[in-house]
């Protein structure tokens, strides 16, 4: 097999998808040892993914934030990461809170993960 899953494995993957960290608290530990810049700029990891997935944020009221595919993998198609950078689908910045988000895959359907989101409050130096 060269190394490759098999089913079992990947359903038995597709069972510990997770998203880290959570709660983020004000800002993500792996950009914290870089600039200021990537610090202002935090992000949820979601692990154990297969190929094909879809991940659906939305509010505990239900609003859908924002749709996460495949092509969001940065390290490409067959990465088992996937960042979100608390952006909704205007590019804006999500508000503290819960969230809820629905991992879809055509084959393993789907998991759902509950996930907290407390932001430090923001100087505005503009209006």
């Amino acid at each position: 097999q060269g190394g490759a899953l098999t089913d079992a494995e990947q359903k038995d993957l597709f069972n510990k998808v997770n998203v880290y960290p959570n709660p983020l608290f004000a800002f993500n530990p792996q950009t914290s040892n870089n600039s200021l810049a990537y610090a202002d700029d935090p992000f949820v990891t979601f692990t154990n993914l297969p190929e094909e997935v879809t991940i659906k944020i939305f509010t505990v009221s239900g609003t859908l934030v924002r749709t996460l595919t495949q092509a969001d993998k940065a390290d490409g198609v067959a990465s088992p990461f996937m960042r979100w950078d608390l952006q909704n689908e205007n590019r804006l910045r999500v508000a503290s809170g819960m969230y809820l988000a629905i991992v879809s895959s055509p084959g393993f359907g789907e998991k759902i993960l509950k996930f907290g989101v407390i932001l430090p409050q923001k100087q505005l130096q503009r209006y």
